[in-house]
């Protein structure tokens, strides 16, 4: 899904009026996400999961966070994206998916250097790229994966608001994506079994290892979900009253995301080793708090006008 915002709303600001207001809007947005995943830290060290130094590191990329990766992924991948864009801009919609190639092509150059000593860049390292003794899943590099295959599927929603509008080409590219996927999947199947592929997905296996079987299956179930709500709610259907609370939860997502991360941080350890039913209960509870929070009109006013603010770069005047 950021992904798609990134080809349905920012490169089309980028085509109408140019990359500079593009840039800053996502130099704000980078902005935004780390604010977001420093307030994760911070509850995190609050809560007693993580130690002064343990969060320090964590806010300067040099140790892990909890419940905080997404949007550490976010504030880079953000930046990122405007060099993808100046490139869209220039080559087109099939950078996609030479930069898709490029990074898998990549991830394999990245085994042979898998076990480098990096010193104090270990933790950095393994963050971006998914290697070292550090390593983070998904990476930066690895996470992109799903970014720009988003992107791609966005390319058949062009104009989408269109009297008359068709849903063939993102028909096409969704099944182009699923079909590559399932590709991969199948050749995992044929090499081990349906039951370990399943169980190293579900048990985050693939995820920790930034394993290829991990975008595979998670494309998958992505464009197969957009798939089945395209059909489920045609375009020019007016959604029910009552859809406005948990469509929040992604119309604010970064709200959300830091809302939710940063309750659960919060919340006593006592409930988390109390059993299973305890944790789910509450982490269900977390879960409609923020989307009741998310959903307020004062709220959402607020998050949309910090959200719409553009960055302004002043040169220094010059001297004499």
């Amino acid at each position: 899904m950021f992904g798609m915002m990134l080809e349905l709303v920012y490169a089309r600001r980028a085509r109408d009026g140019g990359m500079a207001n593009v840039s800053r809007r996502l130099l704000l947005r980078s902005a935004q996400c780390y604010v977001g995943y420093q307030l994760t830290v911070v509850a995190a060290v609050l809560g007693g999961w993580l130690t002064a130094a343990e969060g320090a590191d964590a806010l300067l990329f040099l140790g892990k966070s909890r419940f905080g990766n997404i949007l550490r992924f976010y504030s880079v991948a953000m930046l990122l994206a405007i060099p993808i864009l100046h490139v869209r801009l220039r080559v087109g919609p099939r950078i996609y998916g030479l930069l898709l190639a490029a990074i898998w092509l990549g991830a394999f150059a990245l085994r042979s250097v898998d076990s480098i000593d990096a010193g104090s860049l270990t933790a950095p390292i393994g963050i971006l790229f998914g290697i070292g003794e550090m390593r983070v899943g998904p990476s930066v590099w690895h996470g992109m994966t799903l970014t720009l295959a988003g992107m791609l599927i966005a390319t058949g929603l062009e104009g989408f608001r269109q009297p008359g509008f068709d849903l063939r080409k993102f028909y096409r590219n969704s099944a182009a994506v699923v079909a590559a996927s399932l590709t991969i999947v199948i050749g995992l199947v044929a090499t081990s079994s349906l039951f370990e592929v399943a169980k190293s997905f579900a048990y985050f296996t693939y995820r920790s290892q930034n394993h290829v079987g991990y975008y595979a299956i998670g494309l998958i179930a992505a464009a197969g979900t957009l798939i089945l709500f395209s059909i489920a709610i045609p375009l020019g259907r007016a959604m029910p009253a009552w859809t406005r609370a948990p469509l929040a939860l992604g119309t604010s997502s970064l709200l959300s995301f830091t809302a939710g991360n940063v309750a659960l941080n919060l919340m006593p350890a006592g409930v988390i080793s109390a059993g299973s039913v305890y944790p789910v209960l509450a982490s269900l509870a977390v879960i409609g708090a923020v989307m009741v929070l998310v959903s307020r009109p004062a709220v959402s006013r607020s998050y949309r006008f910090a959200s719409r603010r553009a960055v302004q770069f002043r040169r220094p005047p010059r001297s004499g």
